[in-house]
């Protein structure tokens, strides 16, 4: 890893204790030596394809009417073994809701 704004050297490839491939993924942040790293891509095409094999994304949404049990099924998720990586709450505007709900 080259560091731009002091123009040198950051890291060079090693092993660093404390991190998994688990903690691996896009949009994490990881600390190594102090500094946080936010992960915004794969270096290659081999190690996209190998990171991907082993994670798969899906959409889930809640519904307005279980809203106020957003919390033990965010629970449930994670007891169920998956991760949850990019959690947002919002409120739907009339388009949004269209494309969400549009074939129900």
């Amino acid at each position: 890893m080259y560091d731009v704004k002091n123009r040198r050297m950051f890291l060079k490839r090693t092993q660093y204790e404390g991190i998994g491939r688990e903690s691996l993924y896009l949009a994490a942040i990881i600390t190594v030596y102090s500094r946080q790293l936010k992960i915004v891509d794969y270096g290659d095409v081999f190690t996209r394809q190998k990171f991907e094999s082993l994670k798969q994304r899906t959409f889930a949404m809640i519904k307005p009417d279980a809203y106020t049990k957003t919390g033990k099924i965010i629970d449930a998720v994670q007891k169920a073994g998956f991760l949850i990586s990019k959690l947002k709450m919002s409120r739907f505007n009339p388009q949004s809701v269209e494309q969400f709900y549009g074939e129900h």
